[in-house]
């Protein structure tokens, strides 16, 4: 003889959401655990529930309604009570003990028959990923928002010539504000060209919502670029509603356990922010801003600078809103050293066939070569107004940036590699900004945390309390603030008082005037 609980609540109470979320884990792990779901409108909710309280003899108040019955005919309910009462039940009948926190069920009633659904098409239940998650895992599905950039076309030639073969199911791409033409060129361009899949991998859709279903990987490229004709507030209010309209159709469509990488594309730090903040359903541990390639554009000529081999230095930590202010603190760039270490003997004798001494590799920072040079900033701006290599030069080392992100988030995770990401704050570094700021970051356990072991930035003309300063002004500014700037040019035409003085000293040399050849 068997028995089932049944739950009752109206469509919009969260804990009728989350004691069914707990009941529909129990019913996946207990072969023998049975219940009802019971959902009510809020119009319906309270003469239904009149109802059965008079029905039963109960005295009910609230959803939602918890009680269990035999599952034969004319058993009688045997009532339980509410959210709290029901949790207890479990935990002492079948010793299943929970700790459910708070902001997991945020927003959970609003889409809870999407989540019912998405639960019944998987086998099995959401679990918190971990480091051997993405060791088995050797497959994934990528989409690629606002692939009318430029840098769309790098970014899908190196996924699938760096990654080994059938690494990825599709690649999917997709912007609202291209021409089918300039799409069905991208697809056609990208696929089969130095690879060895053995299908069209990248795919051309027109409605991003049917690739977010099978998507596990989102690049976001959308972004609104400056124009002089904008107020720095009417910039950030037009990608505010872009991030709000782009969260709209993640929630409805996307999986939750979808990763976003927004690669440094206009205001990212600010788009990551507001895109977290509109999202319901995908963790904040899930969205970062790649911000290595700030660094990667330094570290030529930082490396000419202090004459130390490019292939000996690490890249520049960045701190900061990226894509408003930041810093790319060369004085704490790691560099490999080789420290020579002479024998004794080595002073004494001469032309000794013995080793003289032994090499060993240490790690410097940058400090003391480029500390008392100014020259560094002048000279990377130089090369950015080249204006026949930057465009060439920039998307490369945001491609880099993106893939070897890419590369350690999914297939070769690595704790102790530190990577530049604009990631939510946590407190570390002594940095309390309720958003994206980009910091050195490391995996830990599928999830990128600050790695509060690095050094803090050490240049002394702007420091991070000033960097988190700005970043809070940006996120509070209105849409009016910061007007865009219209430049004057005087007039340089004579005055009427120049040209009359100029008429009558004419009339005196009998109007000849003298040319000048």
């Amino acid at each position: 003889m068997g028995m089932r609980i049944v739950i009752a609540g109206e469509s919009q109470c969260n804990l009728f959401a989350e004691i069914c979320l707990v009941a529909d884990h129990l019913s996946q792990n207990l072969p023998t655990f049975c219940y009802e779901r019971i959902e009510k409108p809020v119009s319906e909710w309270k003469p239904w529930l009149f109802k059965i309280n008079q029905k039963n003899k109960w005295h009910h108040i609230e959803s939602p309604l918890v009680w269990k019955e035999l599952l034969m005919t004319g058993s009688v309910p045997v009532y339980i009570g509410g959210a709290s009462e029901f949790l207890e039940y479990v935990h002492s009948y079948y010793l299943f003990d929970a700790f459910l926190a708070p902001k997991r069920f945020d927003h959970l009633s609003d889409y809870f028959g999407q989540f019912q659904k998405k639960i019944k098409q998987e086998d099995k239940p959401e679990t918190r990923l971990n480091v051997s998650d993405y060791i088995r895992k050797t497959s994934f599905s990528i989409c690629i928002c606002g692939a009318g950039n430029p840098l769309a076309m790098f970014l899908i030639s190196g996924l699938l010539d760096t990654f080994e073969e059938m690494s990825f199911n599709k690649i999917y791409i997709y912007d609202e504000l291209c021409s089918q033409n300039l799409m069905d060129f991208i697809e056609n361009e990208c696929n089969y060209v130095g690879t060895n899949y053995s299908g069209k991998v990248v795919k051309h859709v027109n409605k991003i919502g049917v690739a977010l279903t099978n998507t596990d990987l989102l690049i976001l490229l959308s972004y609104v670029p400056f124009r002089s004709t904008y107020s720095v507030g009417e910039w950030l209010y037009k990608n505010k509603k872009l991030m709000e309209n782009m969260a709209v159709k993640i929630n409805a469509t996307a999986s939750r356990n979808m990763y976003i990488v927004i690669p440094n594309v206009g205001p990212a730090c600010y788009n990551a922010t507001i895109l977290e903040n509109s999202l319901s359903k995908i963790s904040k541990n899930n969205i970062v801003v790649v911000t290595s390639d700030v660094g990667l554009d330094i570290v030529p000529v930082a490396a000419e600078i202090a004459e130390v081999p490019l292939r000996n230095m690490f890249c520049p930590p960045v701190w900061g809103f990226v894509g408003i202010n930041h810093l790319a603190d060369i004085h704490t760039t790691f560099h490999k050293y080789d420290s020579f270490h002479p024998y004794d003997r080595y002073a004494k004798v001469r032309n000794s066939t013995l080793c003289i001494g032994t090499i060993t590799p240490e790690m410097r920072t940058m400090e003391y070569l480029m500390f008392f040079d100014e020259s560094l900033w002048k000279t990377v701006a130089d090369r950015k107004n080249v204006k026949q290599m930057t465009d060439r030069k920039l998307a490369i080392n945001k491609t880099v940036a993106v893939l070897n992100l890419i590369k350690i988030w999914l297939f070769e995770p690595n704790p102790s590699y530190i990577v530049n990401l604009g990631i939510k704050c946590d407190g570390s570094f002594g940095v309390n900004f309720d958003g994206y700021f980009s910091q050195p970051a490391h995996l830990v356990n599928g999830e990128w945390k600050p790695a509060s072991h690095f050094i803090l930035p050490k240049d002394p003309q702007i420091k991070i309390s000033y960097l988190e300063q700005m970043a809070k002004i940006i996120m509070n500014l209105e849409r009016t603030d910061l007007p865009q700037l219209i430049e004057y040019t005087p007039c340089i035409c004579r005055r009427k008082q120049d040209k009359k003085k100029s008429a009558d000293r004419s009339k005196v040399t009998g109007g000849v005037k003298k040319v000048v050849i």
